[in-house]
């Protein structure tokens, strides 16, 4: 449930007597990439205060009405609300398609908020493109070729300028590895998002992003196998 009261504080200075506040923007969406399938969460963040009637005997702000959220033409349940900055927190459906989806919150008064193309829902992340190597030992259940990749520590980046990120394949025939991973990004989008094949169980991939501020990138390989990098700050110059 949308909790019911926000900060004060922040509310009154965006809003007159006991009145509505002004129609919020989406000021940013994150991710703004997530996995097909995945129920990931979703963070929005507005650029003013849902409208609300305050009560001053009472010193309360309550909204008027919970908004809907939308994305790609589906209703999102929206989890509840960060009372700090007034950013809306939402666990998104597994059933997107795959591709650029708009973001709209349908306010109770009949505004909206659109973020058109805010989301980019992936593809699955690429399988284990060399396959399976059997144990040696004639058994049916072959041994997996990769068990983990690990991400070298990523230093604090620039804006816009790309860089270079090393995998290294890990696993019983880890050096066989010449398949691809999937990478994301905590904020914003990274290009590419699908490394080139790696090399004897190595990968080097020169990537670029697109947002300011704290930043992970997570690696994919299948379905199982899910890596985070260090926390990183991208400066905006």
């Amino acid at each position: 449930m949308l909790r019911k009261t926000v900060l004060l504080s922040t509310l009154l200075l965006s809003a007159c007597g006991d009145g509505l506040s002004s129609p919020p923007h989406i000021v940013s969406i994150e991710p703004q990439e997530v996995m097909h399938g995945e129920a990931a969460k979703l963070a929005i963040k507005l650029d003013a205060p849902l409208p609300v009637k305050i009560d001053y005997g009472r010193k309360t702000a309550t909204l008027l009405s919970p908004p809907t959220l939308r994305i790609g033409g589906q209703d999102v349940v929206i989890d509840g609300l960060n009372e700090e900055d007034g950013t809306l927190l939402a666990t998104l459906p597994t059933g997107l398609s795959e591709g650029t989806q708009d973001v709209r919150l349908v306010l109770g008064d009949g505004h909206e908020a659109v973020g058109t193309e805010g989301l980019t829902v992936l593809p699955r992340p690429p399988l284990l493109e060399a396959g399976n190597v059997d144990s040696g030992n004639g058994a049916e259940n072959p041994k997996p070729l990769v068990t983990n990749v690990r991400i070298e520590p990523i230093a604090d980046q620039v804006l816009g300028v790309p860089f270079d990120i090393s995998l290294r394949a890990e696993g019983p025939e880890a050096a066989r590895f010449e398949g691809r991973v999937q990478i994301t990004t905590s904020k914003g989008r990274v290009s590419p998002n699908v490394s080139s094949p790696f090399v004897d169980g190595l990968g080097k991939e020169r990537i670029v992003l697109d947002k300011p501020g704290n930043t992970v990138l997570t690696v994919r390989l299948g379905d199982t196998i899910i890596v985070r990098s260090n926390a990183f700050k991208v400066s905006p110059h």
